[in-house]
């Protein structure tokens, strides 16, 4: 028989941890673990329960040992607060998307006036048109503003997020599908730590009164991409198959992820949230400790002095209440105080609170503005930037990774589109997505949510036009411009129109040549 004092290291982890939990490993289990209580403390459950150490809500906890009142229990959630501004700022503005076409036709040749592009340099433009229109397409129909701003947000707190690319054979379009980090398991190569091998998104729901996972999973194998999705129970046993083992018909694995890398060779983390958790804490419990000050000022302690015993028990808690008291003992007159406090601990409150909140902003690179300190006319454009550069600065280095994967987005889209134009159902031209041919070069134009941000890049750019340092194209490129090309022939339409309307000699002139001759 077995001696059951004595238990194996296997045996106990099989006793402790589920085989889900097993199947994950220690380290994608701790990451998940410490993402989803990054989302609880995001949702409000800023405290910690003294008997489960979970994160709850403060009106979840109990009235702590040893104390006659309830304590107040207050979540100020500036953690939310600032999690949505940066998100803003990354993703608030109206971003464009460029794709330039290849200078085929000689440079010098195309700088002069009279300059025809050439039938290989006019199907190269049509090709770069129709690509970057089709890109547009792609954000208005998933209406990409919108999730950005909701990625960001979920970048922030997980350290990273994903987009699944999915296309519906029922309406023939492409949908990208954001998802939490907490969902996505990714299996990368060996020999190169960006290269996916295989992706696993587990969702847990309830199912007939049992909490089931659900796994949907691509994997590249031999150059060719294989999805396969089902329901299991958290013993990891088979449940029922969505879809079976079966080839895409890809040579890559349509998911995009986008990380926060602090540091080269770091696991997926964002480090600025433990230190915002932290500060929010200590300025929650400030919060708490001010507003019980407050209540024990407004209902201060009642002191009587020789009453006789149980007037304590007579007393109302009402406005206008009154009391009497009668003397027990000779030469003892009966009296009631209230012990006052004094608000003495006022001014050192709001320094401290000014510090703390100081820091938050510090560690986010949020400027703290405080509207009197603006009143002196207004600013300038430089100066606004000048106040805003910390916050500037960090959004441009998260574009540094949001633009080449919203490029690979735009690729990985491209080819699967290229993989079913064969499709009864295609809702897109398949001849423009066959003419982009294996040339899938994009640009995001990302821009700042300033006012004067736009107005600014303008009178950069004509200046440089001025001097000659720029043509219209490239101002058009770089300030996003949707369809610059066709842009451009507008605007030389229109001005070959206005030359025409101003020609005296002009056959379609509204004006008369012989009467300014006369005159």
């Amino acid at each position: 028989m077995a001696d059951f004092n004595l238990m194996s290291a296997p045996d106990m982890d099989e006793l402790l941890f589920s085989p889900y939990q097993q199947a994950l490993g220690y380290e994608t289990h701790a990451r998940i673990q410490r993402q989803l209580t990054n989302y609880a403390y995001y949702h409000g459950n800023q405290h910690r329960h003294p008997a489960t150490g979970q994160l709850v809500k403060a009106s979840e906890l109990p009235r702590p040992a040893g104390l006659d009142y309830d304590p107040t229990r207050y979540a100020t959630n500036y953690f939310k607060a600032f999690i949505k501004r940066k998100a803003r700022w990354q993703m608030g503005g109206k971003h464009g998307i460029s794709v330039a076409p290849h200078q085929i036709d000689d440079v010098l040749e195309a700088a002069k006036p009279d300059y025809t592009p050439s039938p290989a340099q006019a199907k190269e433009n049509q090709r770069a048109e129709s690509y970057e229109r089709l890109l547009y397409r792609l954000w208005d129909e998933n209406k990409m503003r919108e999730k950005l701003l909701q990625a960001a947000r979920d970048r922030q707190i997980a350290g990273r997020v994903g987009a699944k690319i999915v296309f519906n054979p029922n309406s023939g379009k492409l949908r990208w599908v954001f998802r939490p980090d907490s969902e996505i398991i990714p299996v990368y190569s060996d020999d190169d730590f960006e290269e996916l091998e295989a992706v696993h998104f587990v969702r847990s729901f309830e199912e007939d009164g049992e909490e089931v996972l659900q796994k949907q999973t691509f994997s590249l194998e031999q150059g060719e991409c294989y999805l396969e999705e089902a329901v299991y129970n958290h013993g990891l046993e088979l449940l029922r198959t969505i879809t079976p083992r079966q080839p895409m018909g890809l040579n890559f694995i349509p998911v995009v992820l986008f990380p926060i890398n602090e540091l080269s060779g770091e696991d997926v983390t964002n480090s600025e949230i433990d230190d915002m958790k932290e500060q929010t804490r200590i300025l929650n419990a400030m919060n708490e400790d001010a507003i019980d000050s407050l209540k024990f000022e407004m209902f201060s302690m009642t002191a009587l002095i020789n009453a006789p015993d149980g007037t304590a028990e007579k007393i109302d808690i009402a406005p206008g209440a009154v009391i009497e008291m009668r003397g027990t003992q000779d030469g003892q007159t009966p009296d009631a105080k209230k012990i006052e406090g004094g608000f003495r601990w006022k001014e050192a409150f709001k320094d401290q609170y000014a510090r703390v909140k100081g820091a938050l902003h510090e560690i986010t690179s949020l400027p703290q503005i405080v509207p009197q300190e603006l009143n002196f006319g207004g600013l300038n454009g430089e100066a606004l930037h000048i106040l805003f550069h910390d916050i500037i600065q960090e959004t441009e280095e998260h574009w540094l990774s949001w633009g080449p994967r919203l490029s690979e987005l735009h690729e990985k889209s491209i080819r699967y589109l290229q993989a079913r134009t064969n499709r009864p159902v295609f809702a897109y031209d398949r001849e423009v997505v066959k003419s982009i041919g294996d040339d899938y070069r994009n640009e995001i134009k990302f821009v700042l949510p300033l006012p004067d941000n736009r107005k600014e890049l303008v009178e950069l750019l004509t200046l440089e036009m001025g001097a000659g340092l720029e043509s219209q194209a490239g101002a058009m490129n770089r300030l996003g411009v949707e369809n610059a090309q066709a842009k451009k022939k507008e605007i030389e339409n229109e001005a070959r129109e206005q030359r025409a309307a101003q020609d005296p000699y002009n056959e379609e002139s509204p004006q008369d040549p012989q009467q300014n001759l006369v005159e």
